[in-house]
C-alpha cells in the first residue's frame, strides 16, 4: 500500500517537472511546445481533454492538472529568468533543451512505429522534415513582417503560441522573435500584464480548442503517418536548432566541449523522462 502512495506521488511529481519543462521551453526560441507535451507522452491525453472535455479530464484529470501547474509555473515564472539565461549564454541553454528533445527521440520512434511503418510513413517524416527546415530557412532569412507590440499584436501572438501546443514542431517562439514581438511579449508576461496575457490567453485557448478535434481525428485516423509526420517536425526542429546563428558563430575549441556536455547532460535528461514516463504508465495499468 505505501509503495503504490509513494508510486502515485511520484508520478504527479514528474509530471508537474513536465509541465515544467514544457512551459519553460515554449519560451525558448526554437523549442516547440507541442514537441516537448509529444515527447513526454502527454500530447494524446491533451487532445483528448480539449477535444472532449468531459470525458477526457474524467480519464486525465491528474495528468491534466499537474502538468498544468508546472506549466503555467513554467510560463509565467520562468519567463523573465529565461529571457535573462538567454542574454547571459543563449547557446547554452539552447544546447541543454536541443538535448533534451534529442533523448525522446529514441521513444518517439518506437511510439510511431507501434501500428507499422508503410511508405506513406517515410514519406511523411520526409516531407515534414523538408517542410520545417523551409519554414525556419523562410522565417530566418526571407520574412521582414514585424507585429505591432499592442492588443491585436499579443492576440495574433496567441494564435501563433496555440499553434505550436498543437502542431509540434512548429516554434512559436522563433516566429515571434523573428516578427519583433518576443521581447516585449515576454517581459509583459514576466511582470503579469494583463494587457499582454489576456489577448494573448485568450486567442491560444481559442485556437488549442478549435484544432484538436482535428489532431484527434487525425491521429486515430491515420496515426502511422501522422506520428512520423511529427517525428519529421521534432527532427527538422532540432537540426534548426542546432544550426542557429548563436551556436554556429561561437562554436570553437573551448565552448565545443562546452555544448557537447550541455547536449549530452539534456539528451540523459530526455531519455530518463521518456523511460520514467512509460515505467509508471505501465505501472498504473497494471494497478
Amino acid at each position: 500500500m505505501e509503495t503504490k502512495t509513494t508510486s502515485k506521488v511520484f508520478r504527479r511529481l514528474l509530471w508537474a517537472l513536465q509541465g515544467l519543462i514544457v512551459g519553460i521551453g515554449a519560451i525558448l526560441p526554437g523549442v516547440s511546445g507541442g514537441t516537448l507535451c509529444y515527447a513526454f507522452g502527454i500530447y494524446t491525453p491533451m487532445l483528448e481533454v480539449l477535444s472532449s472535455p468531459i470525458k477526457g479530464i474524467r480519464k486525465h484529470w491528474q495528468l491534466i492538472l499537474f502538468v498544468g501547474l508546472g506549466g503555467a509555473a513554467g510560463f509565467l515564472g520562468f519567463s523573465g529568468i529565461t529571457a535573462a539565461l538567454l542574454a547571459w549564454n543563449e547557446p547554452v541553454v539552447l544546447c541543454v533543451f536541443i538535448g533534451l528533445i534529442l533523448g525522446t527521440v529514441p521513444e518517439l520512434w518506437r511510439e510511431s512505429g507501434e501500428q507499422g511503418r508503410g511508405k506513406g510513413s517515410f514519406i511523411a517524416l520526409g516531407v515534414s522534415f523538408v517542410c520545417i527546415a523551409a519554414l525556419f530557412y523562410v522565417v530566418g532569412n526571407v520574412l521582414t513582417l514585424t507585429i505591432p507590440a499592442n492588443l491585436l499584436g499579443f492576440a495574433v501572438c496567441g494564435v501563433i503560441w496555440g499553434l505550436s501546443f498543437i502542431v509540434p514542431g512548429f516554434s512559436s517562439s522563433t516566429l515571434l522573435l523573428f516578427f519583433g514581438i518576443y521581447e516585449a511579449m515576454s517581459l509583459g508576461i514576466s511582470r503579469l500584464e494583463l494587457s499582454v496575457i489576456l489577448p494573448l490567453g485568450v486567442a491560444m485557448l481559442v485556437t488549442v480548442l478549435l484544432l484538436a478535434r482535428l489532431m484527434r481525428f487525425v491521429f486515430s485516423s491515420f496515426h502511422s503517418v501522422a506520428s512520423h509526420a511529427i517525428l519529421g517536425f521534432v527532427l527538422a526542429t532540432t537540426l534548426m536548432m542546432l544550426l542557429k546563428d548563436c551556436i554556429l558563430s561561437t562554436l570553437s575549441l573551448t565552448t565545443a566541449p562546452i555544448y557537447l556536455l550541455c547536449l549530452l547532460c539534456g539528451a540523459g535528461a530526455g531519455f530518463g523522462f521518456t523511460r520514467l514516463s512509460e515505467r509508471l504508465s505501465a505501472k498504473t495499468e497494471r494497478e
